[in-house]
């Protein structure tokens, strides 16, 4: 009659009802084991938040500066605007990079070497040294793991000892595109997971996140990354203007050397007939008179283009508004202990709950089998 009534009470489920009382009572009675698999997350949870190591946050916020709109196209750009078409871009008016590009540019190679190679003032070294050089440093091994490697790990030492001296040998061809180190490939990946960059679509602004265990070079992670970025977008902007500027520049100098070489000729040779009149000098005289005004024009012209493009690529060169800067941080962002904890119980209240139920599962399967 008890074991009857024992599964009477443990009967759950009835009538396609779930029974509150008897869910209560089978908690309650298992409430030991509940207790027990909390208090195994809750000392779990206090060694993750105690032992894992403190992170620190730094954000910074930067708006750029609103395009230029066409104006020299008046109705018809605006009407191009409204059918999908830019015609700015078809006929060469760059508008820049746009900001949802940001993330791209900042996850790209380029961005990211020149990163790494960035030197920042670490805990660990007197001297600032770049995050391709703590990658490296950080790599050596201890020296428990390097008797480990010569005594149980031996074969497979030797085995990566044999792979590695033949990709070395495979390594050292040129073959004219990126060939990155083992060691790069772990700089770039570790910065490019340190550093989040987010665009608000709305508003338009620009965040760059970095999480990292020490403040200091936490803050210096973001300044130096907002910097680079600024460069990047003002040399992608200017990339045309700054072109035509150097082509103006050169045409210049040539045309400056030309023009007063002329000069100097013109005026010795003034020199050397002051005092003479004869018919048989004009035709002469009138040659580097030609040749002396019509280098003077192309030089003034020239001239004024130079100034002309110096001031495009001052127009051209965006401008960035830092909302808010890198500070170095004084509370830690990680570990939360608080949230560990909380989850913690209640990750070993839903275990203990699973094992409590899985165990009357497994008690009944065998009491049918028994039957």
């Amino acid at each position: 009659m008890e074991g009857k009534k024992d599964n009477n009470t443990l009967q759950i489920i009835k009538d396609d009802e779930i029974d509150l009382i008897a869910l209560a009572k089978v908690i309650w009675e298992g409430r030991r084991i509940i207790y027990y698999c909390v208090g195994i997350a809750i000392f779990i949870g206090l060694l993750i938040a105690f032992l894992s190591p403190a992170k620190y946050t730094v954000s910074a916020t930067l708006l750029p500066s609103a395009e230029k709109k066409m104006s020299s196209m008046g109705g018809l750009g605006a009407l191009a605007g409204m059918a999908g078409i830019n015609l700015g871009s078809m006929m060469g008016q760059s508008t820049g990079i746009p900001a949802e590009i940001y993330p791209q540019v900042v996850n790209s190679y380029p961005f990211l070497n020149e990163l790494i190679h960035e030197k920042f003032n670490f805990e660990e070294y007197e001297q600032p040294v770049s995050i391709y050089e703590y990658v490296v440093n950080d790599t050596i091994e201890s020296f428990s793991s390097q008797i480990a490697k010569y005594t149980i790990r031996l074969p497979w030492t030797i085995k990566e000892a044999i792979f590695s001296r033949n990709e070395n040998k495979t390594t050292t061809t040129d073959f004219g595109v990126l060939n990155l180190s083992e060691e790069e490939v772990m700089a770039l990946e570790s910065v490019k997971e340190l550093i989040q960059i987010e665009v608000n679509q709305e508003t338009g602004l620009v965040s760059l996140t970095v999480e990292s265990r020490e403040p200091i070079v936490t803050a210096q992670y973001v300044q130096k990354a907002v910097e680079l970025l600024q460069q990047y977008i003002i040399a992608y902007k200017t990339k045309q203007s700054r072109e035509n500027l150097k082509f103006v520049q050169v045409s210049y100098e040539e045309k400056k050397a030309e023009y007063e070489s002329l000069q100097k000729n013109i005026f010795n040779y003034k020199d050397r007939h002051r005092n003479l009149v004869s018919e048989r000098l004009d035709p002469e005289y009138q040659r580097l008179s030609d040749a002396y005004e019509l280098s003077s024009s192309i030089y003034n012209e020239l001239a004024k283009q130079l100034e002309q493009a110096k001031i495009a690529v001052k127009e051209e060169t965006p401008a960035f508004t830092i909302l808010e800067p890198a500070k170095v941080p004084i509370e830690k962002s990680a570990p939360k202990k608080k949230i560990i904890l909380v989850l913690s119980v209640f990750l070993g209240g839903f275990i203990g709950v699973c094992f409590v139920f899985g165990k009357l599962i497994w008690n009944n399967f065998l009491s049918k089998l028994a039957e």
